[in-house]
């Protein structure tokens, strides 16, 4: 063949690299940013990325081929685990690029059960494709079943989906972003449906991105799962994400678990967070939403290297109370530990769902409705099939006992139900004389508490199936 043709394939790719755009990755690096190329060779093995789509069509008249703009996508390993990896361009026209090599991926994704990591920013689709009217060939097009928004809804709790906003990110890479299961934001980052020109055009306001949807805002309204200081601390926190997703062989005990009957007090507000630490393997646990709906934690963690999803009510912010926020936490997180078959621990100790009745001088406000919120944990509970253990460790009021550990239905039944010596084992409302959650299977010292789940679960392997999924992750 002759290479005059194969040079202009080179001279193409060379064009999008980061050393032809000097000024460019200048900008970004200014911001404290990586370029879209460099977050990808930091996320993934080395020497396992493959691109896609790096041509994108042929300009007749001259012969030169035309490089694809607005982003990257691969697939590649992230300790040795295959997974597709998406890196949209900010710099390179907003970021939006064609989606048919993504979709393409997406299908792959579907196929082959690989996660999905995507770093979104950028302003949406394109008003104006970069190529149109100049009479290019384009070569790219949707390979395989689904469209982009469809092909992210078909995977959402089928492959762990992961998306990283490190820039301003709105409209359609909002959307993407928001299908995903975990969503992670770092300061000075911004996410909405509608940015600043957008906001200009209808209202005549200029406003600024971080002022207009900023991160920091999400984080603590459940807009993201985790806020992180920069792009190096979100690859971080991609990769022990995606690292549950696969069982270690062995873990060790906390430093502290023989301690963790001290860590709970006979009566009073204590913090569940070291206690949490104390059950779990040393320095596994990672919490997902932190500093949403405070009064519920939920972790993901190892027990003796098996994944496992922690939920525990908070003593320390209204008093463990199921709000309608924590409500919707608490069933957003048991619907990403059934999908991947992570078995639940839950830990108990709260008056169980309350409105909260705020009071300003002489206004007050109600929390809106929690009788649908107090459904939602409870459905996702009922239709959960991955095994679920609870531990009482003090109170269990009303419902809130069901949402946290779970109930007998036609799909599955609590594994064990633990209490600690300070249960309180009293009735105090209808529904519970009615209902009994006060059954347990056994009251135990709390330093047993680690080696009987530890126990049990050697009995129970993790069945992913590749058949079918069993539902979708809700997005609120």
């Amino acid at each position: 063949m002759d290479e005059k043709r194969i040079d202009a394939i080179h001279r193409a790719r060379a064009r999008q690299a980061d050393a032809a755009r000097p000024e460019a990755v200048q900008a970004v690096h200014a911001n404290g940013r990586l370029t879209a190329r460099e977050r990808i060779e930091l996320l993934l093995d080395a020497g396992s990325a493959v691109e896609y789509g790096s041509i994108a069509a042929l300009a007749p008249d001259s012969g030169e081929w035309v490089a694809e703009t607005g982003g990257l996508d691969y697939i590649g390993a992230v300790d040795g685990q295959t997974l597709i990896a998406s890196s949209t361009d900010y710099t390179d026209h907003g970021g939006g690029y064609g989606a048919g090599k993504l979709t393409h991926l997406f299908g792959l994704a579907h196929e082959h059960r690989w996660p999905v990591v995507m770093f979104v920013d950028g302003g949406g689709s394109r008003a104006r494709h970069p190529r149109a009217g100049m009479g290019h060939i384009e070569i790219g097009g949707a390979i395989g079943p689904f469209s982009l928004f469809d092909g992210i809804a078909e995977l959402s709790g089928w492959v762990p989906t992961i998306a990283v906003v490190s820039g301003p990110s709105y409209a359609g890479h909002a959307s993407l972003a928001a299908f995903c299961d975990f969503l992670i934001g770092t300061r000075g980052s911004s996410i909405g449906m509608g940015g600043p020109p957008m906001v200009e055009a209808a209202l005549g306001i200029r406003v600024t991105p971080n002022e207009l949807a900023p991160v920091e805002m999400h984080d603590v309204r459940g807009g993201i799962d985790l806020l992180v200081d920069d792009e190096p601390a979100a690859i971080d926190a991609v990769k022990r994400y995606l690292a549950f997703y696969r069982d270690a062989d062995a873990g060790e005990p906390s430093s502290t678990h023989t301690e963790i009957a001290n860590l709970v007090p006979d009566e009073g507000p204590y913090d569940v967070l070291p206690v949490i630490e104390a059950l779990a393997d040393e320095g596994s646990v990672f919490q997902l939403r932190p500093n949403f709906a405070r009064s519920l934690v939920t972790a993901l963690a190892r027990l003796d290297g098996r994944s496992v999803g922690i939920a525990a009510n908070q003593p320390l912010v209204h008093d463990g109370a199921l709000t309608e926020d924590a409500a919707a936490k608490l069933a957003r997180f048991v619907e990403i530990c059934d999908a991947y078959e992570y078995p639940l621990i839950s830990l108990i100790d709260t008056p169980g769902f309350v409105t909260r009745w705020e009071e300003e001088g002489d206004s007050a406000s109600i929390e809106r409705s929690m009788v649908r919120a107090h459904a939602r944990p409870l459905m996702s509970q009922h239709h959960r099939t991955a095994p679920i253990f609870s531990v009482q460790i003090r109170r269990g009021g009303g419902l809130g006992t069901f949402a946290m550990g779970g109930f007998a239905n036609g799909h599955s039944v609590s594994v064990m139900r633990l209490a600690w010596p300070g249960v309180e084992l009293q009735h105090r409302d209808g529904f519970s004389a009615f209902e009994n959650g006060h059954t347990f299977d056994d009251v135990i010292d709390p330093r047993e508490t680690r080696a009987r789940i530890s126990g049990v679960l050697r009995h129970l392997p993790r069945r992913l199936s590749r058949e079918e999924k069993k539902h979708p992750i809700d997005t609120a």
